[in-house]
């Protein structure tokens, strides 16, 4: 039924969102399938619950060596309405692009500040081209973005509907579906991107919050891991901090430098930063 309205591969989707609660409707994590059709093991950076052959729970550091083997991938599950297919269900659409992940919350967050909610908005998905610098090198990924459908009328008339939208019934929604990605063909529609990680809870740091900041010498050139980038996104995420662009500003500032991107830190930079955004209020 989606092929039916948006053809084969669409490159742009209309979606909106049932509720305000970007938990529910965008759940991420750090997931590992394995061989096996169900999840072997689901994290939040910090910790884990990794599943034994017996089918036992133990509780595991994360991210971990499955992380590093690129086994594990942070996972992205946005469930949307289709108004053009069917406003009669919730529609699922996965990514473990890392930077499709920041790239919708940030989408969020800006509709969230613009009309004060997100539920019951009109919104675009759309995969549009990004160049990144995850490898060291340029590359070009198309990934998701999400984007306000609205002019500024509209706008104003949508914040006005807010007071009634958010305190009227509000729907619980089913838990993702979730299956390993390599075995699964019931997908309506796939977005595919190899790349990692997510944003998580929000509070209000501005980049003038960091730039002050005294930073010590750095003396290790080491360059900056994968694994120290993915968590040094998650924890500007945590902030608030969600674009790649302030993201890079961000760090930026800390140490007097102009970046083209966050793989041009060092290791030493990248531990710094982290643990001075997580220990400002």
């Amino acid at each position: 039924e989606v092929e039916r309205v948006y053809g084969a591969e669409p490159k742009e989707l209309d979606v909106m969102f049932p509720v305000n609660d970007q938990e529910a409707i965008f759940p991420q994590a750090y997931k590992y399938y394995g061989s096996s059709k169900g999840l072997k093991c689901i994290g939040n950076g910090e910790e884990a619950q990794y599943r034994n052959d017996d089918g036992s729970w133990v509780d595991k550091k994360c991210p971990c060596e499955l992380y590093d083997q690129n086994k594990c991938q942070i996972r992205g599950h946005l469930q949307c309405i289709l108004p053009k297919v069917s406003v009669g269900g919730v529609y699922q659409i996965d990514t473990g692009s890392f930077n499709s992940i920041q790239d919708v919350n940030s989408g969020l967050a800006y509709i969230q500040a613009m009309v004060g909610r997100f539920s019951m908005i009109p919104c675009k998905l759309k995969r549009l081209p990004r160049e990144t610098h995850g490898s060291g090198k340029k590359e070009t990924h198309y990934t998701l973005n999400l984007h306000l459908d609205a002019d500024i009328n509209s706008i104003e008339g949508l914040r006005k509907d807010s007071m009634r939208i958010l305190t009227g019934t509000q729907y619980a929604l089913p838990e993702p579906e979730d299956i390993n990605p390599a075995m699964d063909d019931q997908s309506p529609v796939e977005f595919i991107d190899e790349e990692n990680d997510v944003p998580d809870e929000v509070t209000d740091v501005t980049v003038e919050d960091f730039a002050d900041a005294e930073m010590p010498p750095v003396e290790d050139p080491t360059p900056i891991t994968k694994r120290t980038t993915n968590r040094l996104v998650m924890v500007m995420g945590k902030k608030g901090i969600f674009s790649q662009e302030d993201q890079i500003v961000t760090v930026g500032a800390m140490f007097n430098l102009k970046l083209k991107a966050l793989s041009d830190l060092t290791e030493e930079q990248g531990q710094t930063a982290i643990q001075t955004i997580s220990e400002e209020e």
